[in-house]
């Protein structure tokens, strides 16, 4: 009925947490497909004996080439009606895929998404993420929510990604997840939602330093967007959509991130900026006035930040 696609890389700590939580569904007819996307830790070990104690498993070791071809080849071995993912550091509450599968099964529904909350290292609750019912599919794409990008709150009936031959887009590391949801969503006839935070989402606590520089591959998101509006002959009636994702995903968020990377003075920031600024200028066709002034702002704001050490040297008794 169900498969479950996990891709696995150096995750030790939280692997067997993460199979453990679809073991124990209430929903029984899952099969669980994970893919050690080359692991040197203790993953493959821990991997393998629950392979040998659980027949609905199965376990593939590949060469590491990232999480978006694990879950390509994850997707080449599912036999589900129904596909869900998983991230291996996360788990899902015990009766998510019963009742997703459920009421997909009831409203004929091709993307069943939930809510989700966030969890630190000692899973105390540092919020929810909630999902209003909307009237439409169309109403469901939305990149500005928290909801939308991730594939990990969501299943999908796996025709709509087999006839599409929908696939994550390899060697980019941001918003891969989110073109994948356009895609499945634009390919889908109903959407339906679970106002209910089944999944649980750990909130690694690695520094925003480690891991900004792949921030500008939103960038090829957006340009791999606008194409396939194009190649689909719907560009003009979705460009309110790419331009919302421009506004959020390539300007606001970028620039959050510009802040923080500022305030903790982390080397290379500025050529971060410049990179931002490159990037961002290539999209004129979507600048309204109001991503104009959003991105005008949002320099202003990060040029005013370099001001406040003077502040302090001028308010100094």
């Amino acid at each position: 009925m169900l498969s479950v696609i996990i891709p696995a890389y150096n995750v030790e700590n939280y692997i067997k947490r993460c199979i453990d939580s679809i073991l124990n569904q209430t929903l029984k007819d899952i099969e669980i497909v994970i893919v050690d996307d080359g692991s040197k830790d203790k993953t493959s070990e821990i991997c393998e004996e629950l392979t040998k104690k659980n027949s609905n498993i199965i376990y593939k070791k590949v060469k590491n080439s990232g999480c978006s071809a694990a879950r390509n080849f994850g997707l080449s071995l599912v036999k589900g009606k129904y596909v869900a993912f998983l991230d291996s550091d996360d788990w899902v509450d015990e009766n998510m895929y019963e009742e997703m599968v459920a009421l997909a099964e009831k409203e004929t529904a091709d993307i069943v998404i939930c809510g989700f909350k966030k969890l630190d290292e000692n899973k105390k609750l540092l919020s929810k993420v909630e999902i209003p019912k909307r009237m439409s599919k169309d109403d469901y794409i939305d990149s500005t929510t928290e909801w939308f990008s991730s594939p990990c709150n969501k299943i999908y009936r796996k025709e709509i990604i087999e006839k599409n031959n929908i696939q994550f887009l390899l060697d980019i590391y941001t918003g891969e997840d989110m073109f994948f949801n356009f895609m499945c969503f634009f390919f889908s006839k109903k959407v339906v939602s679970i106002d209910k935070p089944y999944y649980n989402y750990f909130m690694n606590s690695a520094s925003v330093s480690n891991n900004y520089k792949n921030r500008t591959d939103i960038y090829l998101v957006i340009d791999e967007l606008i194409a396939f509006y194009k190649q689909n002959g719907v560009y003009e009636k979705n460009i309110d959509k790419v331009r919302e994702c421009f506004k959020y995903h390539g300007i606001i968020y970028p620039f959050d991130v510009l802040q923080r990377l500022s305030e903790n003075k982390v080397e290379g920031w500025k050529k971060f900026y410049s990179k931002i600024k490159e990037e961002i200028d290539r999209f004129e066709e979507l600048k309204t006035f109001e991503i104009k002034l959003c991105y005008y702002f949002r320099i202003f704001r990060l040029k005013m930040m370099g001001l406040k050490k003077y502040k302090k040297i001028l308010t100094r008794k």
